[in-house]
């Protein structure tokens, strides 16, 4: 049994999956949304601790505040003891490293992970309103879980012989993010997001010719993104990685079979590929976000989703209904609805605790 919570977390990312048979449980997070996401991940962990159950790993895909901000505020709120209770190991590409597996010199001065910072509610630790997150690790007396080189080709078998194959970031996106990162966040920075308006008054048919982009972004280029398999479930989860960091990092030159992918960077024009979709097939893809700061999911994706489908019934399972929110309703047009959406060819589903059956054996929920 393999149950994944697509949690709100406003624009970002924040994953629960629970895989076991029974009541014998094991847990991984990935992620943990914006600060506002902190208490429930706090929640989360503090629910696997009563279960007597285990965390696998904590799994921070990346730097950007829309996945990482969660899980920094989250951890300030957990005791150390229950911390090192359930965390098996922590999964953060860092500097340190990065450079001691390449061989590089870097000014720690310079250390991306010293630069995050964030509001951190402080409890009764003391760890004050600003902190490096390894600081707050080392506070919680968990620094030496991290695993802080991860890189593609990489295979790891966890509890239950559940299999995690690495596909993102590779050595050079890594050595990139070494030397030159992006600033992590900032109160006054902008999200780089071109609108989706204009496309959002096109039809999805004419969309399916409109040519993808390519992600700049050396943070995003560095996301872990990896193949989860336990059982006969086969989940993709993307993070805000780059569609050909992500095939190079298949190394397959066949379709591989997933049951549901989620998709990179909340459905960017930039992080998907018509090469990538032939590459990881599925009908059920997870989209994450509630479409604040621009980040409402680009219509070309959902248009080239279509196309690759072959005319198969494809499903958005999303944590928010952003499709009824953005633009006044209008994002599809009449068009969209009576050829896609009312001929049962796209099927938009709002997660919630109830819960949406992929197959037997993998549940996809929205609260929990």
């Amino acid at each position: 049994m393999v149950k994944v919570y697509l949690l709100p977390a406003d624009e970002g990312d924040f994953i629960w999956v629970r895989y076991g048979n029974g009541e014998n449980y094991s847990n991984i997070l990935i992620d943990g949304g914006t600060k506002y996401s902190g208490a429930e991940y706090a929640d989360v962990i503090q629910f696997i601790v009563d279960q007597k159950e285990t965390i696998e790993a904590l799994i921070l895909t990346h730097i950007d505040y829309d996945h990482i901000q969660g899980v920094v505020d989250g951890i300030s709120r957990v005791s150390s003891s229950d911390l090192k209770k359930v965390v098996k190991r922590i999964l953060f590409n860092t500097c340190r490293g990065i450079s001691r597996e390449q061989g590089q010199a870097v000014d720690k001065n310079k250390y991306v992970e010293n630069q995050i910072k964030g509001d951190i509610y402080t409890g009764a630790y003391g760890i004050g309103d600003a902190i490096a997150l390894m600081d707050l690790l080392r506070e919680k007396d968990v620094a030496d879980r991290v695993m802080d080189y991860i890189v593609s080709g990489m295979e790891m078998t966890w509890d239950k012989d559940a299999l995690i194959r690495i596909i993102s970031p590779g050595k050079k996106e890594l050595n990139q993010f070494l030397n030159k990162w992006e600033p992590y966040c900032k109160e006054e920075e902008v999200s780089v997001y071109t609108t989706n308006l204009e496309n959002a008054r096109e039809n999805l048919t004419d969309l399916m010719k409109e040519r993808l982009g390519n992600d700049p972004s050396v943070n995003n280029a560095a996301s872990i993104a990896f193949l989860f398999e336990y059982e006969d479930v086969s989940i993709a989860f993307l993070a805000d990685a780059k569609p050909t960091v992500c095939i190079q990092g298949l190394k397959v030159k066949l379709p591989c079979k997933v049951d549901t992918l989620k998709l990179s960077h909340h459905g960017s024009k930039s992080n998907t590929s018509d090469a990538l979709l032939k590459y990881l097939k599925t009908q059920i893809y997870l989209l994450s976000t509630n479409g604040n700061k621009q980040k409402v999911p680009n219509k070309a994706v959902v248009a080239h989703l279509l196309k690759n489908s072959l005319k198969q019934e494809i499903t958005l399972a999303c944590n928010y209904d952003w499709w009824e929110t953005t633009y006044q309703g209008k994002y599809f047009t009449d068009k969209d609805r009576e050829m896609y959406i009312d001929g049962n060819q796209l099927k938009l589903f709002l997660l919630d605790e109830n819960g949406f059956q992929v197959k037997d054996g993998l549940y996809l929920y929205g609260e929990w």
